[in-house]
């Protein structure tokens, strides 16, 4: 139990450190696609709700190591590898399906749910890669 913990707040908290980096970067970077962040389809920043942002890789991050928990032995090779796999997984699995209902029901381009599936699998391989390092 103990090992579980460990890992899956230390993957809670480079998933937080990867996101919040992202997040920068893609500002910098895609300013033109950040700037779709203000349509009206999209909440305000609120006191309320800020914390859900913070809370969200630790949440993803003890789903993920329940995964890994359950099907490790189904991902071989070196942790890099392991990761990747781990990750494309719950890409294809969990975000498509959700984000293919998202862009259907809410006016977001598809660039921008192409980058919340890259989003998530890229913290997804953050995550993977802690626990096949920690928990081979």
């Amino acid at each position: 139990m103990k090992k579980v913990l460990i890992a899956g707040f230390t993957a809670g908290i480079a998933v937080l450190l990867v996101s919040l980096g992202l997040l920068y970067a893609s500002i910098f970077l895609f300013p033109d696609l950040v700037e779709e962040y203000f349509s009206p389809v999209f909440r305000e920043s609120s006191r309320q709700t800020d914390w859900l942002f913070y809370v969200h890789p630790f949440i993803l991050s003890f789903s993920l190591k329940w995964f890994w928990e359950r099907y490790k032995q189904l991902f071989k090779g070196i942790p890099f590898v392991r990761a990747l796999e781990l990750a494309f997984v719950y890409g294809i699995v969990a975000m498509v399906p959700v984000l293919w209902l998202t862009f259907s029901a809410i006016d977001v381009s598809l660039t921008v749910t192409f980058t919340w599936l890259i989003y998530g699998i890229i913290q997804a391989f953050v995550a993977g890669f802690i626990f096949a390092w920690l928990n081979p």
